[in-house]
């Protein structure tokens, strides 16, 4: 998959928070994909005129969360 990590941050809390740039046409797949690991993250398109995404990780799964981008980066989507 086409993204990559504008920019990330520790919050108070103690939750990461990514920004990723995405491909238009792989942004509902990122986002579907994201939505599977309800619980570990939480995700908005802050400027609905951008592909960017805002992702919220809860403390616990920081580590995890970040291997799953690994290896979505390696996904590669076929054009139908």
């Amino acid at each position: 998959m086409d993204f990559k990590i504008a920019s990330e941050k520790k919050l108070t809390d103690g939750t990461k928070r990514f920004f990723i740039q995405v491909q238009n046409n792989e942004l509902i797949y990122l986002g579907y994909f994201l939505e599977s690991f309800e619980g570990w993250c939480n995700y908005t398109t802050p400027n609905k005129n951008k592909s960017l995404l805002q992702v919220d990780v809860t403390p616990d799964f920081i580590d995890e969360f970040e291997k799953l981008l690994c290896f979505i980066k390696e996904w590669k989507l076929e054009n139908n």
